[in-house]
């Protein structure tokens, strides 16, 4: 969590000191929106999503029975890498649609827990792609109201 909020904290100083960025804030949440719908796609994605989906079978797989409390941190915190690494772009996606909005937060926590419980759960993510990169792609397209400075349209047509 401590690593995500850093992230989030640079990339508002990134914004701020760019007033390119500034002044097109729909970019990164676009940006945000395309990468996941992207990554959905991923073998990345779908190799720690079949991870993540049985903790027991990983379980079984990997214990060798030494050392037990040792071997069940290593393994728990092996498996948690896979379950973040299948889930972190939905993750970020929160912060493009605000932590705070409860309707947002329902919604992906419902899209992970049928990813990774529904038998057919990499079907399930690849639709949940396909929703993330029109989203991306309508926010995209969407620029701030009075063009990509934020400014109302010129009217100044001096030199024409």
């Amino acid at each position: 969590g401590l690593s995500v909020v850093v992230a989030d904290a640079a990339l508002h100083a990134l914004v701020d000191s760019s007033p390119w960025l500034a002044s097109r804030p729909h970019l990164i949440p676009a940006g945000v929106l395309l990468t996941a719908g992207l990554f959905q796609f991923s073998p990345l994605k779908h190799s720690c999503l079949e991870r993540c989906r049985s903790p027991i079978g990983f379980v079984i797989q990997h214990w060798r029975g030494s050392r037990r409390a040792l071997q069940a941190f290593a393994l728990g915190t092996r498996h948690g890498i896979f379950c973040v690494g299948c889930c972190w772009a939905l993750m970020a996606v929160l912060f493009a649609v605000g932590i705070m909005n409860l309707p947002a937060v329902v919604a992906l926590a419902l899209a992970v827990g049928i990813e990774k419980l529904v038998p057919r759960g990499d079907w399930i993510a690849r639709g949940i792609g396909i929703v993330l990169i029109l989203a991306g792609l309508f926010v995209l397209g969407s620029p701030p109201a009075g063009g990509p400075s934020g400014d109302a349209p010129s009217m100044d047509h001096q030199g024409m």
